[in-house]
């Protein structure tokens, strides 16, 4: 789900749309983006609202197009029913503004800061993607790369942990474009000294020269430690689990979602890897984004993504997972824990379904072709255990805690999702065969569910499935809202097998949440005891995707809180503040969810704070609140070690400032994308040469400061063969060389 508001559109008076009390404007003072038209086309809006009565102004502004309802267009009309019921005026200006002059004063005061790097050279464009408000620091993770991780410099990392087996990952980075061959060893202790098992495995660009080992015979229950090699190099260090089996007095997983680089740092999974007592860490969804520079949902830019446009190729796929896995806090907690992921709409486009996008259309090309590049890279770039050959790529899945716990993980997103209705008018809204998971994993659902004899069925769900009353303003269609049907059949299911301890983890929304999950939340729920709700559901906040950020709240945010509290009496926990993570704890007692927040998202820091805390007891599916965060288990195993062992901190190698970590693609037809790294301000010249040396072209010449690049370059007009690309800089003695075959 998209979080989705217009602070800038054209002047309109509709006031004839809505009470004679109120009037609505809104200004703009430049042309939408193409996410923006998207959302445009056949908008409601609700703008700003005015009293006459009282010349009260209020800057209120979201494009609606149905169904792509989001979290601020919620707030939005929290805020409406605030106004429509509170005696008192808030955002107090003179009168509505009706002279230029006026308009342009309000647009300045509320214009957002729009950030652009580009750099035009001989027909190519660099664009620097660097940590843009990183304070300055020796430290090397405090660098676009850190040269210490070659060839391994985007960390490594382990996930889907069985009782018996875990899969690890890693990217070498090569030095050409040959199959390299990468050793492993995996360990019970951090000084790997010993080392349980070993091998070797080959990687080439065709699997952009990512590693991925299904290590199996290990022992339930058990910390582990593992690394690989490459031209004779260490990786990193990575530390992971196996789920235990049998008896299980206590589980503990971080729970996260919604990671947009260009809105801010990643500082909630740096904070994720210090809770060195977590069996796992789970992400629902959003790992990456892939919206362009100046084509996202909000305009407070932290930093730059790559490629800068919206992503469509595998190519484009490539790169940006690249650059998420660079960030030093996602590599540090994929380095300390198994994740156990799934996706969201964002891994692909936003607001997707089975064969389509809300941000996807013909100019883009196939959408089949599109979700097939995304998927691809996922599988290649994430640590998921592959399906078998010749099964599709699919992320519902069950793993075993032991009989305190079965995790159910569902996709409902790309699986079967049918299309978001349009209208709450549409009749396809209530057709009792709409679906939101497709019938095959509806039954996989359903005979997991009947099969579990866990204490605890925790259901790892990317969309909210409590009901969300809007007073009928603006009908929520992308989650489960829109899909009642479904709900309901789920809901019976649970009912019709006596289960009580039901917990569903959700992302998407970019909000805190804790709720009864009920089909009736207005009528027959009992909000003292939970009368008619069939489990308890948890929403995590987002890493950085904007929440309450992205539009002007015209009540303080306490307010805004409570009031979407008062309308849905089923929640007990809501925060459309914060950027953060939970924490959900089991035992046989209950089961209990800790937010936490982070100081900020845009900047980096290690400073974060306790939210809140809700519990539901064993067989009472009802949420409570508690006091203080569970307690974290003692005597965890020991934090993977934080750099290569035997390798200088901060290398005197001159060689190590300048870093080509790929070519995509290659060969190429149209045109290639070279993606590299500068640890250190630098002139560089990027040319282009025939085999025999003889230099073509010039595609970059400057001085470029620290940071993560892309040059394009057309290659449409090259005759077919090889080429050599040469990145030669005034910090390295030695230039780097890439050979790039066009083939037309």
């Amino acid at each position: 789900m998209n979080l989705y508001s217009s602070k800038h559109a054209y002047p309109h008076d509709l006031s004839g749309f809505i009470a004679p009390d109120v009037v609505l404007f809104s200004i703009q003072d430049h042309p939408p983006t193409k996410t923006q038209q998207h959302h445009l086309k056949g908008a409601r809006k609700i703008a700003i609202l005015c009293s006459k009565k009282d010349a009260t102004f209020l800057y209120l502004c979201t494009n609606l197009r149905p169904p792509y309802f989001t979290m601020k267009h919620l707030i939005s009309i929290v805020c409406l029913i605030a106004i429509a019921y509170c005696p008192w005026s808030v955002a107090q200006t003179t009168a509505k503004p009706t002279t230029a002059k006026e308009r342009e004063t309000l647009r300045r005061s509320l214009e957002a800061t729009h950030f652009t790097s580009w750099e035009q050279a001989m027909g190519a464009q660099s664009i620097n993607h660097s940590r843009r408000h990183a304070h300055k620091s020796e430290q090397a993770d405090s660098l676009p790369f850190n040269p210490n991780y070659a060839p391994f410099y985007h960390g490594i990392a382990s996930g889907d942990p069985l009782s018996d087996r875990v899969v690890i990952w890693t990217r070498v980075t090569p030095t050409n474009d040959e199959p390299v061959l990468v050793s492993w060893q995996i360990a019970t202790d951090p000084a790997m000294t010993n080392i349980i098992q070993n091998g070797e495995v080959q990687t080439d660009n065709s699997r952009d020269y990512t590693v991925k080992v299904d290590v199996g015979n290990l022992q339930a229950g058990t910390a582990y430690y593992y690394r690989f090699a490459a031209f004779g190099t260490p990786s990193l260090i990575g530390r992971t689990r196996t789920a235990p089996d049998g008896d299980v007095s206590r589980l503990r997983f971080g729970v996260v979602s919604c990671s947009h680089y260009q809105q801010g740092y990643f500082n909630a999974y740096g904070r994720v890897a210090d809770r060195l007592d977590l069996d796992a860490v789970i992400h629902l969804g959003d790992y990456i984004y892939e919206y362009g520079i100046g084509d996202d949902f909000d305009d407070d830019t932290v930093r730059l993504h790559q490629p800068e446009h919206e992503i469509l190729s595998l190519a484009d796929y490539r790169t940006r997972h690249s650059l998420y896995k660079l960030d030093p806090d996602l590599r540090r907690a994929h380095q300390q824990h198994a994740f156990i992921t799934v996706w969201d709409d964002h891994e692909v486009a936003n607001d997707a379904w089975s064969s389509g996008a809300g941000n996807h259309d013909a100019s883009e090309g196939e959408y089949a072709l599109r979700k097939q590049n995304a998927l691809q890279a996922y599988f290649e770039w994430m640590p998921i255990r592959d399906p078998a050959q010749g099964d599709p790529r699919r992320v519902y899945r069950t793993f075993h805690y032991g009989n305190l716990a079965d995790l159910i993980m569902i996709d409902t997103r790309h699986e079967g999702r049918e299309e978001q209705v349009a209208a709450a008018t549409d009749t396809a809204i209530s057709n009792p065969n709409r679906t939101l998971l497709g019938t095959e994993q509806l039954a996989w659902v359903q005979q997991q569910l009947s099969s579990s004899t866990a204490h605890w069925r925790i259901m790892g769900n990317q969309v909210v499935i409590s009901p969300i009353n809007t007073l009928n303003i603006i009908p929520n269609f992308d989650m489960w809202d829109g899909y009642p049907a479904e709900r309901a059949k789920v809901a019976h299911l649970i009912d019709s097998l006596a289960i009580k301890n039901v917990v569903f983890l959700t992302g998407d929304i970019h909000l805190g949440i804790a709720a009864d999950v009920t089909l009736t939340p207005q009528s027959g729920y009992d909000p003292n005891t939970g009368a008619t709700s069939f489990a308890v559901e948890f929403v995590t906040p987002s890493v950085t995707s904007a929440n309450d950020e992205a539009i002007t709240l015209p009540l303080p945010v306490e307010t805004v809180e409570n009031l979407g509290l008062s309308v849905n009496p089923h929640a007990k926990y809501l925060n459309i503040a914060d950027h953060g993570y939970l924490v959900l704890d089991l035992a046989a007692d209950k089961a209990q969810s800790d937010w936490y927040s982070i100081e900020s998202r845009e900047y980096p820091t290690s400073n974060e704070n306790f939210e809140a805390a809700r519990y539901t007891l064993d067989q009472i599916t009802h949420l409570q609140t508690a006091a203080e965060p569970m307690p974290s288990l003692p005597d965890p195993p020991a934090a993977a070690p934080d750099l290569v062992v035997s390798v200088p901190n901060i290398p005197a190698n001159p060689n190590n400032s300048l870093l080509l970590i790929a070519t995509y693609p290659n060969p190429a037809d149209n045109e290639v994308h070279v993606h590299y790294a500068l640890a250190a301000a630098q002139t560089l010249q990027a040319t282009l040469h025939d085999l025999s040396g003889k230099q073509i072209a010039t595609l970059h010449t400057g001085n470029l400061a620290a940071g993560i690049y892309t040059l394009r370059f057309a290659t449409q007009h090259l005759p077919e063969g090889a080429y050599l690309l040469r990145l030669q800089s005034n910090k390295q003695s030695q230039p780097i060389t890439r050979k790039i075959v066009v083939k037309h």
